[in-house]
């Protein structure tokens, strides 16, 4: 079989080799426009544009089915908000944020009640071995990716939805912060397992 071709939104051929370098560099450029920028060292920036860059390019890659020609777009690779490597880093890092804000290291809680976004995120952490099974089963990636997609997702509408810190009680906070922890985790095996890393900070 031969290897997938590589082409942009324009159906051009892309070459592959630049692409990590490019994309560290743009990269580099959206974290100086950026807000959350604000006291990091040149030396801080460096690394986290190396890690969202090269994880944001091997994500399309992996994304995308076997069989099919790989598509290259600069606004999906690195795209905060859709399917894409740096969008689930940023969730994995809004994960850590509140964890650490917590200061909660046993997350002990009786919660049964649980809302239609708290479920969302408890059915899908359920099915990760599966997910993993079935990508290992097809020698399919993108299932993976499909999967962590799916929850970071999910988690996002969570996090919008129900507050976690400022719960109404400390058995639903340590709930959420439960349903935090697992997502962080599962996201991090995910991106582990499709030879991605995670900055601690974006």
């Amino acid at each position: 079989q031969s290897p997938p071709i590589i082409l942009n939104n324009k159906n051009d051929i892309v070459h592959v080799e630049p692409l990590p370098v490019l994309s560290k560099s743009r990269y580099a450029k959206i974290i100086k426009a950026s807000k959350t920028s604000a006291g990091l060292s040149a030396k801080t920036e460096k690394k986290i544009a190396e890690i969202v860059g090269m994880g944001a390019v091997k994500y399309n890659d992996l994304s995308q089915h076997h069989s099919r020609d790989i598509v290259f777009s600069w606004e999906k690779v690195l795209n905060l908000e859709g399917n894409s490597g740096p969008y689930l880093q940023y969730t994995i890092v809004r994960c850590q944020s509140v964890l650490k804000k917590s200061q909660v290291k046993k997350f002990d809680s009786v919660v049964t009640d649980l809302n239609k976004a708290e479920e969302n995120i408890l059915k899908i952490v359920y099915r990760f071995p599966e997910v993993v099974q079935a990508a290992a089963d097809d020698f399919a990636p993108n299932v993976v990716c499909n999967f962590a997609y799916d929850l970071a997702q999910k988690y996002n509408v969570f996090y919008n939805q129900c507050p976690i810190l400022s719960a109404e009680t400390v058995e639903t906070k340590n709930m959420r912060l439960a349903l935090t922890a697992a997502t962080e985790q599962v996201l991090r095996n995910c991106l582990r397992l499709l030879g991605i890393s995670v900055p601690e900070r974006m």
